[in-house]
């Protein structure tokens, strides 16, 4: 056989291979790396309350568009069950990651599906007032793809999902590939959010029994004003009608919620804008208050009453109907902060009650004119004087010995 000859049959051959290998790409073709055989679904659930309830999902097998996709239409139907969760699971954001269950397949190729959630066992979604679910609107595209075994069967030889949309149904500019496996990155994901409004009570699904009773007047959050006078003996002077008090309330949202998901921050009645999304500052006079609404239960919040000339402020402080430690300032003319000092962090607004009552205290002005608070500075002043005087008067005297 000449060269010639043996080069051609040599190419034959190479290029017979390479159309063999051509038709067993298309199982591979889309997915990168190592082949992935299973597939992992995460459920994230945020809730500051415990919570029975269960989460369903839909895998909805494509049709093609015009045989566009070249995709297989027998029905082979895929099973996700529902993500469950218990009061036993307590509060915060909780996980579950499960398999997704394939069904024995009868025909090689390609199977798409489109994968969303489609409901929960509250019944709940996210139009409610006082309690709402933040569904996920996330939709993702799983690809499964198929091939023959050497035993005559059908086998899974790669598996690939892209998401579409984002948790907020918004379309991903393009195709997102995400992590399917059973680890902690697993990107085959969908976030939901409880939310219920704080100081609301314990089943605001029932508001002829329960919201609890004190909402109405005290809101989310109540902060109330109240002034006294030093009781002392003799003369005292009362404090100044309208003195006004200034306050920061700084609100830490739970995850998966903010200052709009349950439509508002509303103070006395008005909706407001949080500075950041966090603050609010505003002043109260005595006998007043200021009524937070819309504030949902696990909301962290720190209250801080800026010092005051001739005050002295302290605070009594109830959340989730429980009395929590009295904060009071040292001295006057010194501001006082609302929080849980040991956790150094805010207070988690619960489903009850959850008051702040501030008391400030006059410092009583004497007959002698001279304001308490400055007094001992005088004292200073005075002491300093004589003891200047009595070393003078030593000196001299010293001298006309």
């Amino acid at each position: 056989m000449s060269m010639k000859k043996f080069t051609k049959k040599m190419l034959a051959i190479v290029a017979a291979g390479a159309m063999t290998m051509g038709l067993a790409m298309p199982v591979f073709a889309e997915g990168a790396g190592t082949p992935t055989k299973e597939a992992y679904i995460t459920k994230v659930f945020n809730t500051e309350v415990e919570k029975n309830v269960n989460f369903t999902f839909k895998a909805e097998q494509q049709k093609n568009g015009g045989n566009v996709d070249n995709l297989v239409e027998t029905e082979a139907d895929v099973i996700i069950d529902d993500a469950k969760f218990t009061t036993s699971d307590k509060t915060g954001t909780l996980t579950r990651r499960w398999a997704v269950t394939f069904p024995e397949y009868s025909e090689a190729g390609k199977y798409s599906y489109k994968v969303t959630e489609t409901g929960n066992s509250l019944g709940l979604d996210d139009t409610g007032e006082k309690e709402k679910m933040l569904m996920s609107k996330a939709e993702y595209l799983m690809d499964v793809y198929v091939s023959n075994t050497t035993a005559g069967g059908y086998e899974i030889s790669n598996i690939i999902v892209n998401k579409i949309k984002n948790d907020q149904g918004t379309d991903e500019k393009s195709p997102v590939k995400v992590d399917i496996g059973s680890g902690e990155d697993n990107g085959f994901k969908f976030e939901n959010t409880y939310v219920q409004e704080a100081g609301n009570g314990t089943d605001p699904s029932n508001p002829g029994t329960d919201p609890d009773a004190d909402y109405d007047n005290l809101g989310s959050l109540n902060v109330s004003k109240k002034v006294e006078k030093n009781v002392t003996t003799g003369k005292t002077t009362e404090p100044t009608t309208g003195d006004t008090f200034s306050f920061t309330a700084e609100f830490t949202f739970p995850a998966g919620t903010d200052e709009n998901t349950l439509g508002g921050v509303n103070a006395n009645g008005k909706k407001i804008t949080l500075t950041n999304g966090t603050t609010h500052t505003f002043t109260l006079t005595a006998g007043t208050n200021m009524k937070f609404t819309k504030l949902p239960v696990g909301t962290k919040i720190t209250v801080i009453e800026d010092a005051k000339a001739n005050y002295k402020g302290s605070a009594a402080v109830v959340i989730n109907n429980e009395n929590k430690t009295a904060v009071a300032a040292t001295k006057f003319n010194e501001e006082i902060k609302v929080w849980d000092d040991k956790a150094a962090t805010g207070y988690k607004l619960g489903q009850k009650k959850n008051t702040v009552d501030v008391t400030n205290r006059f410092n009583n002005v004497p007959t002698t004119g001279i304001i308490m608070n400055t007094l001992p500075y005088v004292l200073m002043v005075a002491l300093c004087a004589a003891a200047l005087f009595g070393f003078v008067a030593f000196k001299r005297k010293k001298v006309q010995k």
